[in-house]
């Protein structure tokens, strides 16, 4: 095996991959990962065996004498088709370690893909990272509801039907986030003090390229937009990437409507309703008003880790 820095000449063997992967999503695909390129230096690596194939991909930012797997996404690591065995990914780190040091990389960040995105068991890097001596940075905790054997959930659910019939709540999929994103800007400031890592434009863009993938749907009453939630879809997983509601629509549980009316109308037939993290410093300080409304749905908890290790 031997490892070959990405170049744009990979870019479709590359997205070939990741589509014929057991663990990789659309957040892999090129298109993805570049529209943010002016803020990542991209260090992806490709692993190739006999013949040039591809044996595994490594999406990954480098900063100083650090690399990222990956810097601009929820979740990066090794990108493996079925062919991959837990022995050859001992040998790929082994590979991966001296390639990087003898470039001067001193410490890898290295977020692995949850597993509620694989198609088939892929956990061959946590066990080579073990082997590795890495270091457990963060862990974070989602919410998720399992859709083919669901919690039966509280009166939430039932709160949110009588809410949409009280109140005539509607739930549409727009073709655009510029209906309600000023709505997720405003709540961002006033929860968190902080702004959205994505601009509506950003979110237009990206949609424009994965149409079935990333998804946007507003709650209204009357002509009033209550809210509005930024979806992401892909291996059955449903994933809530941003959801918020106005002072108004708070009161109408409007965000809880969105909910139910994906869970059991709009995206039917999925594996996974996965709400997102409820963390801050790192997975140190846990929301657990948040978790617990989350809870309250049916789900339960998922990590997303990311592990240090030096070289």
């Amino acid at each position: 095996m031997r490892i070959t820095a990405y170049d744009n000449a990979w870019r479709k063997a590359w997205d070939d991959f990741v589509l014929a992967s057991k663990n990789g999503t659309f957040l892999f695909m090129r298109g993805y990962m570049e529209y943010h390129a002016d803020r990542f230096t991209d260090s992806s690596l490709i692993v190739t065996g006999e013949g040039d194939r591809i044996v595994a991909l490594l999406p990954a930012n480098r900063t100083g004498d650090t690399i990222v797997s990956h810097g601009g996404l929820t979740y990066g690591g090794f990108v493996i088709d079925t062919r991959m065995s837990g022995a050859d990914m001992l040998g790929v780190f082994s590979l991966l370690r001296e390639y990087l040091s003898d470039r001067g990389v001193k410490r890898m960040i290295y977020k692995p893909v949850p597993s509620i995105y694989h198609r088939q068991p892929s956990d061959e890097d946590l066990y080579a990272l073990f082997r590795n001596d890495a270091r457990l940075a963060v862990r974070n905790l989602s919410t998720t509801i399992n859709l083919r054997d669901p919690i039966p959930s509280s009166r939430l659910m039932k709160r949110a039907v009588k809410r949409q019939r009280r109140y005539g709540i509607k739930v549409d999929e727009v073709e655009v986030a510029d209906s309600f994103w000023s709505i997720v800007v405003e709540d961002r400031r006033v929860r968190h003090n902080v702004r959205p890592v994505h601009t509506a434009s950003e979110l237009n863009y990206l949609k424009s390229l994965f149409p079935e993938n990333i998804r946007f749907y507003t709650a209204t009453s009357g002509d009033k937009v209550l809210g509005g939630a930024v979806i992401y879809l892909d291996r059955g997983v449903i994933h809530l990437q941003y959801a918020a509601c106005t002072p108004e629509g708070k009161d109408m549980y409007a965000t809880d409507v969105i909910y139910h009316e994906l869970i059991n109308e709009r995206l039917a037939g999925n594996n996974y309703f996965d709400f997102g993290i409820s963390n801050e410093d790192a997975g140190r300080y846990l929301n657990e008003g948040m978790v617990r409304h989350k809870e309250e749905f049916g789900g339960r908890s998922i990590i997303y880790d990311a592990y240090e290790v030096f070289f």
